[in-house]
């Protein structure tokens, strides 16, 4: 599994700093702290969070109930939200600031526990494929994509301190305001290129998916099991041992020269098909912040003219 300290600290900052803006909606309280305040202090409570789910074994374990892995992961992150919270009011109003922010902490927590769930589950699916195949490469992006799309989600909370036209004490409104938009903008286009960049790669699979019904599947040499170097010019597709090379007599007599391909094919094209639904909701998802964000910016315009 890849390191999940950076994406949790990106959830946790984006968190932290929206909302904040967003609960100012609703408690005058809140208005007065700090974004930037709560923005470090929860970036780093998610990267611990991070760190440990990433060191925690059982917690990835394929065999573990869904309902485990969520509960436990819930757990986590509510308790990092409190600790975020109870600093913040702390750091604001001493020793009577940390009961007002921890519970409201925890339950920021909790509003954001899909969110880390889903970056969790792309995470753990990233470490199938082998370092530097067509599989790894696609995984990533869809890890990247989720992280993008819990961004926006996150930007999306301003939303009713939008509309209400209640701003920090601590931010113009129009800088407040624009943030979101801003945030959910450039999560979109990132998004859209990342599937760029994905379609390039499904393409070069599509090349070797028409060319398997031209190669023959071989074995290994009992010299090198497995192949785990591949000959200049060929690809790894990151899932199962296949090897394919070309089915003529060459390949016989020199060992290597025409492996093309190693991995299952068929797996392959699964997984590019699997990472393109998640990042196609991730697409969604930060689409619609977007529209939202970018609905009740231009219908409370009015306060910045």
């Amino acid at each position: 599994m890849p390191s999940l300290a950076v994406p949790f600290a990106a959830f946790g900052a984006a968190a932290g700093f929206f909302a904040i803006l967003a609960i100012g909606a609703f408690r005058p309280a809140a208005r007065s702290v700090s974004p930037y305040l709560a923005m470090l202090v929860t970036a780093a409570a998610g990267g611990i969070v991070g760190a440990a789910v990433r060191r925690w074994s059982h917690l990835q374990e394929s065999h573990l109930p869904r309902e485990t892995v969520v509960t436990w992961l819930a757990v986590l992150v509510a308790i990092a939200g409190a600790v975020s919270g109870g600093v913040v009011g702390y750091a604001m109003w001493g020793e009577e600031g940390v009961m007002r922010f921890f519970v409201g902490g925890a339950a920021v927590g909790l509003v954001f526990t899909p969110s880390c769930l889903v970056v969790f589950d792309a995470a753990r699916r990233a470490g199938r494929g082998r370092h530097g195949s067509l599989v790894a490469g696609t995984d990533a992006r869809t890890v990247l994509s989720t992280v993008l799309g819990g961004l926006a989600f996150a930007a999306a909370t301003q939303v009713p301190a939008v509309l209400a036209s209640r701003s920090s004490s601590h931010l113009p409104p129009l800088l407040q305001f624009s943030s979101s938009a801003l945030v959910c903008l450039g999560a979109t286009a990132g998004i859209v290129a990342l599937q760029r960049r994905d379609r390039a790669a499904a393409a070069a699979l599509e090349t070797f998916t028409k060319e398997a019904l031209w190669l023959d599947r071989v074995a290994p040499s009992s010299d090198d099991v497995g192949l785990r170097v591949l000959p200049s010019g060929a690809v790894d597709l990151g899932l199962g041992d296949d090897q394919w090379a070309r089915g003529d007599k060459s390949y016989r007599s020199s060992g290597r020269a025409d492996v093309l391909v190693k991995g299952s094919v068929a797996d392959a094209n699964a997984a590019f098909a699997e990472c393109a639904r998640r990042r196609h909701r991730s697409l969604l998802v930060a689409a619609s912040a977007l529209t939202a964000v970018s609905t009740s910016l231009l219908l409370r315009l009015g306060m910045f003219v």
